[in-house]
């Protein structure tokens, strides 16, 4: 009683901790309330959403040179046209109206350059060495794609001012012959920068917090793939898992920055291949662990997304990428992610896995949108797709490791299983060996006493008598005489106690040499789990004729060994489901250390056991 109380306390504790651990960690990952002012003119989202109403929101889009100003026509879709020229430099212009403390504006630059302006001062500018005054200004576009936005710092009375951005445009209008491309104000954010900087933080561990369990994750599969490998059992599956940690960590980290940083702009999105490819293993991975017709179907789904991330790093490397194929190609993920959740369903009752599995990832799903992560509009797959396969590739991380663990414990307590089955074998072989030659000294002995009174007797029928005594006791041989005394006398042993329950026992054939390549350990192992589990299962509740035959000889070099008994189905389901059959399992191993030669069958109503063991 005091072990659990102390244990009960002990795991209050623990979880008293991890949970306070927990909720900071949440904590952090949620921003402060986001105190911001959306001033763009787009909408939310890759597609315009229903019901989307456009609201120019007091901009005005002008061009300006010197005071001659042009104001560009509005389409509806956030898009100006007007240009007087290609190149020309375009001002957006509105009041201030918003109050937010601490502000800072935020511009998404993409390859354009800026200057900003409050009340026609210049707070912020990419040309310096420009004229930077309204209507003067004439912005190049950048050379490269800036990653990161723009940042400029507001005073704190700028509420009531006029705020100008000016924007550069194409210099050269491609295949058009008239400056009447359209153009469009790019992103602009007014935020509290006490709330920027707590969203700052919270994308952070937003990004270092799952990044972190995925290498743990990822490192735990491989040293786990290692170490079968060491053992001479390596399992593929624990390599795919730490393969899908490693992808879905560089598509997360966007590893794609730093190779371009050291080596120049890459032909293909280095963050957008490895999160293809982080699916595509996810599928083969999940696939793995089905079985039958599930497996291929599964594995269909992966050829399929692999061929599309191949196609999409064929398309981006000839420059030939389509805005249709983009759209499509979350398609195809989003149906292999959903058939493997309809097969693990499936696969419910027979894999521990999957009723791991599908509860976590069902549990996720439910946590994300709960927290307002998950937003999906209905149009763009990618919306949907990507945090799911987030979620089930997160699922399927914990449940591999969970797994892993849980095969190890069960591995240590079969292995300390058998080792104790195998030295109660060897205790009951022991055990039969001294009763055995106790027998045969009580019998040397009776012989001698017999020998004794015949020669002091003088009775005629008494000597009679014991001459028929000592000569019976003469051709009492052993039931089983192989050759090998160790079989010998397990097989004696074994069959008797066969017989007194009311088993019928066969012997076709009954060779063996005197001496096997089996140790005396290993042979005493391997018989004695070979007749305890034909006499338990010719011993089952329903058997009709329980009966158990033997053959042993030796044949070409090779000592053959075939045992064959009566039992149920029920009995052998029972003795095959997971936690049973310890000896057959000692049987395998024994065996496996000589070749393999070992063979099984069984039907409805009997099971054998087929072996061969070399003698060279």
């Amino acid at each position: 009683m005091k072990k659990w109380t102390r244990f009960g306390a002990a795991a209050i504790l623990a979880l008293t901790l991890c949970a306070v651990s927990g909720a900071l960690l949440l904590a952090c990952m949620r921003p402060m309330e986001n105190r911001t002012c959306d001033l763009s003119l787009f909408w939310e989202g890759e597609a315009i959403p229903e019901g989307w109403v456009y609201d120019q929101k007091g901009w005005t889009v002008f061009t300006q040179e010197g005071d001659a100003v042009t104001e560009l026509v509005p389409d509806g879709y956030a898009g100006f046209t007007g240009l007087g020229e290609f190149g020309q430099t375009f001002y957006f212009s509105r009041v201030m109206t918003e109050q937010v403390d601490s502000p800072i504006l935020r511009l998404e630059p993409a390859e354009r350059n800026f200057a900003v302006f409050l009340d026609g001062d210049l707070l912020y500018t990419d040309c310096p060495e420009l004229d930077n005054r309204i209507g003067y200004l004439r912005l190049p576009v950048s050379e490269w794609f800036r990653e990161e936005p723009v940042l400029v710092t507001l005073p704190r009375n700028y509420a009531g001012k006029t705020l100008t951005i000016a924007q550069s445009t194409d210099p050269d209008g491609g295949e058009l012959q008239e400056p009447d491309t359209k153009v469009w104000p790019c992103v602009v954010t007014l935020y509290c920068g006490y709330a920027y900087e707590s969203a700052l933080v919270a994308e952070s561990f937003q990004t270092a917090v799952p990044a972190a369990l995925a290498f743990a994750a990822g490192t735990l599969l491989l040293g786990l793939f290692l170490w079968q490998a060491w053992q001479g059992r390596p399992v593929l599956d624990a390599l795919c898992g730490g393969l899908l940690a490693c992808f879905w960590l560089a598509g997360r980290l966007a590893l794609s920055l730093l190779p371009n940083v050291s080596f120049g702009p890459l032909p293909v999105d280095a963050a957008t291949m490895a999160r293809e490819l982080s699916l595509t293993l996810l599928l083969v991975f999940l696939g793995s662990r089905l079985t039958k017709w599930r497996r291929a179907a599964v594995w269909v789904f992966a050829g399929a997304q692999g061929a599309a991330a191949a196609a999409l790093a064929v398309m981006e490397i000839t420059e030939v990428l389509t805005l249709e194929f983009m759209m499509a190609l979350p398609v195809v993920g989003l149906a292999g992610v959903s058939a493997a959740l309809v097969c693990g369903t499936l696969e419910w009752k027979r894999s521990w896995f999957y009723r791991v599995f599908c509860p976590l990832t069902a549990a996720g799903a439910v946590l994300w949108a709960a927290l307002g992560y998950w937003r999906f509009d209905g149009r763009s797959p990618g919306m949907l797709l990507y945090p799911l396969a987030g979620i089930m590739t997160a699922a399927a991380l914990f449940t591999a490791l969970a797994e892993a663990v849980r095969r190890e414990i069960t591995r240590r307590t079969e292995a300390r299983l058998l080792a104790q089955r195998q030295e109660l074998t060897q205790a009951s072989y022991e055990a039969m060996r001294r009763q055995n030659e106790q027998v045969m000294m009580l019998r040397h002995d009776m012989v001698k006493h017999f020998l004794l009174l015949r020669q002091t007797t003088g009775d005629e029928k008494t000597a009679a008598y014991l001459d028929e005594l000592i000569g019976k006791n003469e051709k009492i041989r052993p039931v089983v005489q192989s050759g090998n005394e160790m079989l010998d006398v397990i097989l004696n042993g074994k069959l008797s106690a066969a017989a007194d329950a009311g088993i019928a026992v066969e012997i076709a054939r009954m060779e063996a040499p005197d001496k096997l390549p089996l140790s005396d350990a290993e042979l005493c192992s391997l018989m004695m789990n070979l007749l305890d589990n034909a006499v338990e299962g010719a011993s089952a509740t329903g058997v009709e004729r329980p009966y158990i035959k033997l053959h042993m000889g030796v044949t070409k070099h090779f000592f053959l060994l075939y045992c064959e008994n009566s039992t149920t189905l029920d009995h052998i389901q029972k003795e095959t489901a997971p936690g049973h059959g310890l000896g057959m399992k000692i049987i395998k191993q024994i065996v496996a250390r000589y070749e393999d030669l070992l063979d099984t069958e069984y039907g409805t109503d009997h099971y054998s056991v087929k072996l061969a063991i070399p003698l060279d």
